[in-house]
């Protein structure tokens, strides 16, 4: 007896084979918590930089200043593990890329295992060809960034200016592909990746003022219950207009004020999780107000609480870097003025357009690298499943299995973010409802925050416009709701869209004849008995060895096609 549950479609088939899915399990590369206080090791990088150093210069100096053995006089192939973190990138790195930056990628792949078959035949380094780009596919896999794409961009950074050789300490995770955290509480820093000097745009959205790295040594993991930041530099108040974490793409708190200087937030239960023997890192982003121009901006953190203690080592205030804000022309993102579907009243189903509409791109091209949307409707999220991101009729990312427990979905595309032109674009999310009778469904984006796209020219976030012109609120799609399967059984039956209708040879083998996919609402449901015909011209006894395969596992006996 077969069991169809509310929370899955239940795929069936008159087959004769069934077909089988695989996934593979992903590790992370060791970890380096730098020896120095940070702002200080910052400051003096940031001098050689201003002085032209290149960066292979800027990456000894910083290997020394952090007690890392340096990358001077290695030759092709011979740099020591460890000095993958002295690697100091300055840029993503993507296919025909150049320079002292694929230079030391090179090398340190090499140096770890990922072999480049043209440097090790003794080609040139430092040119970022397909052979590179496969072997950070392998490496990305490894140190679990997602995707694993090849593009060196800045979630691979964050991973990898953490990444090296052991250097003692609590190692989790095995021998290969572990997590090196040394310390004997938990660690703060300033991410090697934290912006420094860049330029911000009056107006724009969510810029990235600061990053911080959080690391835990211990055997269990570490809630982080408050943070306490000071703003620094020549600035106002009033300059950083809402204030936001994120990790990576994903917005972790709502926003904060700032009041004589300062901004906190404190949860209970934890405004994110530092796992055992692992790290996470955070940035602070801000919206920036007009008539900013020529103000420069930073914050620092002064203060944490948590669920564990804090290492030794760990010395307040720590700083990032000072951003300058200039006056330049921001892309415009302009939502549209129908966004879709409109309230009405349907079924459970599969690939339902949950939240739909056109965006306008002007001024330049924007990177759409991430989006939230939020339900507000009242159906249990574990009924809303297999949700995917679609930018003109093109899938993007992976496909989320299930809303959160907080009735959020972000789509994370930081790491391969979607170039958008200058010209309108359709984005929706579809998603498979699986029951919630009676129960609704409105899919909103929440906040201008919510959705990340950036200029390409400028690199920096714009904030997006609703279709008037104003500053976009909740964008929200209308009300659905949820229909009860009428029917003793409960249980709806359709066609599933991908049922074959080839014409089929005599003679063949392992024939798909027809898919069905069933629904249960409500409850779920028992099947007891099932019973499919052949409804054919063939005389029954050319159809033979049928099967009954739900979820691609075979139910009950094989029988002769007619005998039900």
């Amino acid at each position: 007896m077969q069991k169809v549950t509310t929370k899955a479609i239940a795929k069936v088939a008159a087959v004769a084979t069934s077909l089988a899915m695989a996934m593979s399990v992903v590790g992370a590369l060791p970890v380096h918590a730098a020896s120095l206080t940070q702002s200080q090791v910052q400051s003096i990088l940031s001098l050689l930089s201003s002085f032209g150093a290149d960066s292979a210069t800027i990456a000894n100096v910083q290997a020394a200043l952090t007690g890392q053995p340096s990358t001077s006089g290695s030759t092709s192939g011979s740099t020591s593990g460890s000095s993958m973190s002295s690697c100091s990138f300055t840029m993503d790195l993507h296919t025909g890329s150049t320079g002292s930056d694929v230079t030391c990628l090179q090398k340190a792949l090499m140096a770890a295992g990922y072999n480049i078959p043209a440097l090790t035949a003794g080609g040139s380094y430092g040119y970022f060809g397909t052979e590179t780009k496969t072997a950070v596919m392998a490496w990305q896999k490894a140190a679990g960034v997602s995707p694993a794409s090849g593009y060196f961009g800045p979630i691979s950074r964050a991973h990898w200016n953490l990444g090296g050789g052991s250097t003692g300490g609590t190692t989790t995770g095995g021998s290969t592909g572990g997590t090196t955290v040394t310390g004997n509480g938990l660690k703060v820093s300033l991410s090697p990746t934290s912006p420094n000097g860049s330029v911000l745009v009056q107006g724009q959205g969510i810029g990235d003022l600061g990053d911080f790295v959080f690391s835990n040594p211990t055997s269990a993991p570490i809630n982080v219950t408050g943070l306490t930041f000071n703003r620094i530099g020549v600035s106002n108040d009033s300059t950083m207009t809402n204030v936001y974490l994120y990790n990576s793409g994903t917005r972790i708190t709502d926003s904060a004020g700032v009041s004589s200087g300062q901004f906190s937030w404190t949860d209970s239960n934890g405004l994110f999780t530092v796992p055992a023997g692992g790290t996470y890192t955070v940035s602070v982003r801000s919206d920036i107000a007009q008539s900013t121009s020529g103000q420069q901006i930073g914050v620092s953190l002064v203060s944490v609480s948590s669920t564990g203690t804090l290492d030794s080592s760990v010395s307040f205030p720590i700083n990032s870097g000072y951003q300058t804000i200039s006056a330049a022309n921001l892309a415009t993102v302009q939502y549209g003025s129908n966004i879709t579907p409109s309230s009405t009243t349907i079924s459970p189903q599969n690939d339902f357009p949950v939240w739909q509409d056109t965006i306008s791109v002007s001024t330049n091209p924007v990177k759409l690298s991430s989006m939230r949307f939020t339900n507000l409707g009242s159906i249990d999220g574990s009924y809303l499943t297999n949700l995917r991101l679609y930018v003109d009729g093109t899938q993007v990312g992976s496909a989320i299995p299930s809303m959160s427990n907080t009735q959020t979905v972000t789509f994370d595309l930081s790491s391969n973010p979607v170039l958008l032109s200058t010209q309108s674009h359709t984005i929706k999310v579809l998603a498979n409802i699986t029951g919630g009778a009676s129960r609704t469904i409105q899919f909103s984006v929440q906040r201008t925050s919510d959705a990340m796209f950036v200029d390409n020219q400028l690199n920096q976030p714009v904030t997006p416009q609703n279709s008037t012109g104003g500053t976009a609120g909740s964008m929200n799609a209308g009300t659905i709701t949820i229909n009860s399967v009428s029917g003793s059984t409960g249980v709806s039956v359709s066609r599933d869209a991908g049922s074959p209708t080839q014409q089929v040879a005599v003679g063949a083998t392992n024939v798909d004849w027809a898919d069905f996919d069933m629904l249960a609402s409500g409850e779920n449901v028992k099947v007891s008995d099932l019973y499919v015909y052949a409804n054919t011209s063939v005389h029954h006894g050319g159809l033979n060895n049928g099967k009954i395969m739900v979820n691609g596992v075979q139910v009950g006996s094989t029988k002769a096609i007619g005998e039900g």
